[in-house]
C-alpha cells in the first residue's frame, strides 16, 4: 500500500485516523458485532479533539516520523455514514486542512450507503479523491450471523455496485480466519471480491478485546481461535484467488495496545507479513496466482 500511494501520490503518504463521533445501527438497535471494541476499532483516534485538531496533531506527528507530505483524512470509528446528509457534510469538511490532504476515506457498513449519501461523496471528488470502505468480513451467511453483522452479503454486493456507479474507490475489508468459516468460504469471498471489481482489500486477523461480546465468547471457551498455521494457509489461499488488480491494504490486525484477550499468536504484524511472504516464495505462488476472470476473459495486469 505504501509504494502504491507513493506511485499514485508522487510523495510520501499517510493516513490520518479519525473519530467523527458517530455510532452505529447495531449498536442502537441488536447490539454491537460480537468482535467490535468500545472505541468501534478507532482505538488510535484522538477522540477528544475536534475533527480538525485530530488532523492537525496527527498530520505534525506523521510528518516529524515518517516525513510524509501528502495525507489520508480516514474516517474509522464506527460506521462513518450513519447521520443526516448535512452533519456527513460538515464533518467530512472539517477534516480537508488544506492541499495536504489528497483523500477522503470513509469506513462504514455495507447497510449504511443509501443514495443521498454516495451523491454526497461524488460531491468531495471535486475537492479530494474519495474512497468508501465497507466491511464484509466473509460472505458465509451463517458467520455474519454469528458475528451480528445485522446484514447479509447480498446488501454488501449492492452497496459495492451503486458505489460503483458513482465512480468511487471501493475497499472491502474481510477477516480471513474466523473460527466459523473453512477455507472454501475465505476463497469464496476473495473471487466474490474480484468479480465485485472491488480497488483494494483490507485483510484483518481476528483480535479478541475486553468489554466486547467476542472477549466474553471467548473466556467462556465458546470458540478456539485457528491457529497460525491456518491463518497462513487461508491467507496463501485468499491471495491466490484475488485479483492482481486489488490493491492489498493490509494483511494482519493492529489490536488495541491494552485489554486484549487474544491477538496475532503473540507475534508482530512484521512478523506475520515476512511469514505470508516467505511461504508464498516457498510454494513459488502469488496474488492471483488461481484467479480467473469471469467469463474467461483476458486479465488486465496493469
Amino acid at each position: 500500500m505504501s509504494e502504491y500511494l507513493k506511485r499514485r501520490y508522487n510523495a510520501r503518504v499517510h493516513r490520518l485516523v479519525i473519530d467523527a463521533g458517530f455510532t452505529c445501527p447495531n449498536r442502537e438497535k441488536s447490539g454491537p458485532c460480537i468482535f467490535c471494541d468500545p472505541t468501534g476499532s478507532g482505538f488510535n483516534a484522538l477522540h477528544d479533539l475536534s475533527i480538525r485538531e485530530q488532523v492537525l496533531k496527527q498530520r505534525e506527528w506523521a510528518m516529524k516520523k515518517y516525513n510524509a507530505t501528502k495525507f489520508i483524512a480516514y474516517f474509522q470509528s464506527f460506521s462513518n455514514t450513519y447521520a443526516p446528509v448535512d452533519v456527513l457534510r460538515e464533518r467530512y469538511s472539517e477534516a480537508l486542512v488544506d492541499d495536504s490532504i489528497v483523500q477522503l476515506a470513509i469506513s462504514t457498513r455495507p447497510d449504511c450507503v443509501p443514495e443521498e449519501v454516495l451523491e454526497l461523496l461524488d460531491e468531495f471528488k471535486t475537492k479530494v479523491d474519495v474512497s468508501l470502505e465497507l466491511g464484509l468480513q466473509t460472505i458465509n451467511p451463517k458467520t455474519l450471523r454469528i458475528l451480528r453483522r445485522g446484514h447479509g452479503v447480498a446488501e454488501f454486493i449492492d452497496a459495492v455496485l451503486r458505489a460503483k456507479k458513482h465512480g468511487l474507490e471501493v475497499v472491502a475489508h474481510v477477516i480471513v480466519d474466523l473460527p466459523w468459516d473453512e477455507l472454501e468460504d475465505v476463497i469464496d469471498t476473495a473471487k466474490t471480491l474480484s468479480y465485485l471489481g472491488v480497488d483494494g482489500v483490507k485483510m484483518h486477523s481476528l483480535y479478541v478485546v475486553e468489554d466486547s461480546p467476542l472477549g466474553e465468547m471467548f473466556k467462556e471457551g465458546a470458540f478456539q481461535p485457528v491457529s497460525f498455521e491456518e491463518f497462513l494457509e487461508r491467507t496463501i489461499a485468499f491471495l491466490e484467488h484475488l485479483s492482481p488488480n486489488i490493491v492489498i491494504h493490509r494483511l494482519t490486525s493492529d489490536p488495541p495496545k491494552t485489554g486484549t484477550l487474544f491477538a496475532r499468536w503473540g507475534l508482530s504484524k512484521w512478523q506475520i507479513i515476512n511469514a505470508v511472504e516467505t511461504e508464498l516464495e516457498r510454494r513459488n505462488t502469488f496474488q492471483g496466482a488461481k484467479f480467473k476472470p469471469a467469463g474467461g476473459g483476458q486479465l488486465n495486469r496493469s
